[in-house]
Order: structure tokens, then sequence, then C-alpha cells
């Protein structure tokens, strides 16, 4: 019995240290493994998006060329065949088109006549679905301009497409290439770099739990090097039973440097906020009065409630000559850019309107979207720099005849909504913005003219009315409830 209990002790001893040394022993997986995998589908995913979109471009950039080529050379021979053909002297206009065939290019050509009746053809057809570039010019007789016949030429895409397929075999041949470097890099990089200080510092963990007081050597220029430090600052930190108070003074220290940075938060946000705020009242003062359009109105109501302190939104009121105008602009972006916007239709509608007689509605919308364009430099091509300025507005004008007892009404991107006794009608303005570079001018904008009845109001809004958000639902408000 004492000897069956001695063998079946030491079997358990055995167990146990064998399941130590599993414990301490090499991961089952490798991290260098574990990096190659996660890497190399990204690579060769980068790799083939990149060969396959210089193969397009390349593809596109030649197949442009070739078209462009092409063009010219039919428009060349078109017009040198021109009186030939006119004459019918196919000992001249025959060996012209026949000289095509010189360009690597050509596949195909063909002369019609004027109830396009094959004349001539030299090549070979291209078979349907070749993707062949064709190109047909009107042969028109130099003098006048009658048409005589239609030339015809087409040009053949194979070495476009022989290139094409070379450089997707190039990209599959680079994606193995670089496979195999990667896989021999990164597994080389990670064991000497990675694996063998962490199975360094593996060890000395282990010798720590057993109260050996292990530090570690390493170079500390990296993560790496970064972590044995601070392994051996817990090290000693354990030796010396100070981490609790290391650990409450870091803490002390980070709630002292939170609380700092939340004063400094609170002074600068301060700060701002007092300068948004007086820039409302300077932005309220370029409001027009709209007593000014007394006594030809006697019931008008100006609302300018921005989201922000300041915004984008501007209207300006003016009577003189019999004639009450009001515009209503919508400028791009909210807060301080859509303020800053308001400014500069401001300053150019005053230029505008500094003239001896008030101008037509779609001439002052015309001459705002010029003068913007000038003055924000977006009447010229886009320089290409992320900082390029794309900016523009929505706006109104209404014109009120006093005498005549009309209402003229042109509008980019806004519309005039009027309610009178037989409901609620809206003149819309055309869908066209002003200013913004990346849109073409506004052209031709109508002048929309109504006749005014009693009982009629006339209202105009920007987008922010009916875009609130509010109710239970949290849902527009809309243009139907406005209405």
């Amino acid at each position: 019995m004492t000897e069956k209990r001695e063998t079946l002790s030491r079997a358990a001893m055995g167990r146990a240290a064998t399941g130590r040394a599993q414990a301490a022993g090499a991961p089952k997986r490798s991290l260098a493994a574990k990096l190659f995998r996660r890497t190399l589908p990204v690579v060769m995913l980068i790799v083939l998006l990149i060969q396959g979109s210089i193969a397009w471009i390349t593809w596109t950039d030649q197949r442009r060329a070739l078209e462009r080529r092409a063009g010219v050379l039919t428009d060349l021979t078109a017009a040198a065949i021109a009186t030939p053909l006119w004459y019918l002297d196919r000992t001249v206009f025959e060996p012209q088109v026949d000289a095509l065939v010189s360009d690597q290019g050509f596949r195909y050509a063909r002369v019609l006549d004027d109830n396009d009746e094959m004349l001539f053809e030299t090549g070979t057809p291209p078979e349907p679905g070749s993707g062949a570039i064709t190109v047909a010019r009107t042969i028109i007789e130099p003098q006048g301009h009658i048409k005589v016949g239609t030339l015809e030429v087409v040009f053949a895409t194979g070495e476009l497409n022989r290139i094409a397929i070379l450089q997707v075999a190039t990209a599959a041949f680079a994606v193995l290439l670089l496979t195999g470097a990667l896989s021999i890099t990164v597994q080389f990089a990670m064991r000497r770099l990675v694996v063998q200080p962490l199975g360094r510092m593996l060890r000395a963990m282990r010798q720590v739990e057993h109260k050996s007081w292990t530090t570690l050597d390493e170079p500390a220029d990296d993560e790496l090097g970064q972590a044995a430090a601070a392994f051996n600052r817990m090290v000693a930190g354990l030796r010396a039973g100070d981490d609790a108070r290391r650990l409450l003074e870091a803490l002390q220290d980070a709630q002292a440097a939170l609380v700092e940075k939340n004063v400094e938060l609170e002074t600068a946000n301060r700060q701002v906020m007092e300068s948004i705020r007086y820039a409302r009242r300077i932005q309220e003062g370029i409001l027009p009065d709209p007593a000014v359009l007394s006594p030809a109105m006697t019931d008008i109501a100006l609302l300018w409630e921005p989201l922000d302190v300041v915004g984008g939104d501007y209207c300006w009121m003016e009577r003189r000559d019999g004639k009450c105008l009001i515009l209503l602009a919508d400028c791009t972006g909210h807060g301080v850019p859509g303020a800053f916007m308001t400014l500069v239709v401001a300053s150019e509608l005053k230029a505008i309107l500094d003239v001896a007689s008030m101008p037509a509605p779609d001439l002052i919308l015309a001459e705002l979207d010029r003068r913007l364009r000038a003055r924000l430099r977006q009447d010229r091509p886009d320089p290409g720099g992320h900082d390029a300025s794309d900016d523009g507005v929505d706006a109104a004008v209404c014109i009120y005849d006093e005498a005549a007892g009309t209402v003229a009404f042109a509008g980019a991107g806004l519309s005039l909504t009027v309610v009178g006794p037989d409901g609620v009608s809206s003149i819309t303005g055309v869908r066209r913005s002003l200013g913004y570079r990346t849109l073409p001018p506004p052209g031709r904008i109508p002048v929309h003219l109504h006749q005014v009845r009693p009982g009629e109001s006339f209202h105009l809004w920007t987008d922010g009315v009916t875009d609130h958000v509010g109710g239970p639902s949290r849902r527009l408000f809309g243009r139907r409830r406005m209405a």
C-alpha cells in the first residue's frame, strides 16, 4: 500500500509539472503568423486595386488618344476628298482613303454618297461587339453647304486590350512576389523585434511570480522598450511596496490636470460666445427696418431667428420711386460661416441697388450671381486645392409697384407663397443657386407678375423654417404646414 501511494503521488506531480510546462511554453499560434494572416489580404487587395486602377486609367487614356487620333485623321481625310467626291473623281479620293491603311490602328473605312449608298470601302469590317472605335464625318462640298457624302472610319482596339491584359497579369505577378517577400519579412522582423523580446519578458514575469525580482535590459526607443521599462518600474514598486502610493499620486495629478483643463475650456468658451453674441448685434444691425416700406405696406413683419447665435439668412427692404423692394437670401452654411456670407451679400446688394432707378428682380439676381463669383474668386476654374471656396446663396426678390398694384417676383432656389380669399398658392423660382463655383450661372430667371387683390398676403421664408424639427415625433415642420 505504501509503495502504491508513492507511485500515485509521483504520477500526480508529473502531470502538474507537465501542465505548468505547457502553460509556460510556446503559444499555440505565433504572433508573426497572426500578423501575416491579418496583413496579407489587405496588402494583396491594395496591390490589386492599384494595379487594376493603373490598367484602367492607362487603357482609358490610350483609348481616348486613339479616339482623338481617329477623329483628326477622319476630319483631314473628309476635307481632302470633299472636292474629288463632289466631281466623283475616284482616281483621287480612293487613294486618299486607302492611305489610312498606313495607320497602325486602322481597321476599316468606307465612303457613302449623299443617299448613303456605298461608293468605296477598304479594310476589314469589324465584328459586332469587338469594341472598335467608329468615327463618321459628313463630307461638305468646299464651296457651299451641300452634303456630298459620308466618310466612316473604324479603328481597332486590340492593341489596347492586349496592353490591359498584360498589366493585369503584371499585377497578379506582383501580388505573388509581394506575398513571398512579405511572408519572409514579417516572419524575420517579428521574430527578431517582437517575439524574442516578448519571450524574455515572459520568462522574467515567471521569475517575478516566484519572488525573484528580475529586471529587463531592453532598448527604450520603441513600444517594447517602453513596456520593459514599465515592467522594471513595476518590479521596483513591488519591492518597495509603494505601488499603491504611486497610483494614488497619479490619480490626484490627473484629477488636478482635468480640473485645470475644464477651467481653461470654460474660459475659452465664454470668450468665444461673447464674440459671437457681439457679432449677432452687428448682424442684426445690417437687417432692415420694416418701417421703411410704410405707408405703402401697413402690415409687414420680419422674423429672424438663426439656428445658432448668428446665421446665414439675410433680408433687405427698400422703398423708392413708388416701388417697394424685399430681398431674402439663404447663404451657405450656418453659424459664423453663414454670417460672413450675409455680409458679402449685403455689400454686393448695396452696389447693385446704387443706381438711379430700381433694377428688375431678375437683373438683381443675375448681377448678384456675377458679383458673388467675382468677390469670392469663384468665377475661375478650381485651382485644385482643398481650401478652394464654393459658396453661394438661394435668393428671392419681390418688387411691389404702388401705382400699378402689382408684385414682380423672381427667385433662385426660393419661392413666394400667396395667401388670399381663394386659398394658398405658390410662385416657384428657378431651381438654381447663385454664386457657386461648381454650378453654372442661373441663366434667364423668369419674372412673375402678380396683380394684388384685396385681402391677399405674401410670404417669403428660407428652409430653416420648413426644416425645423419638433414635436413628440421629431418630424420636419414642412412646407405644407407652413402654407
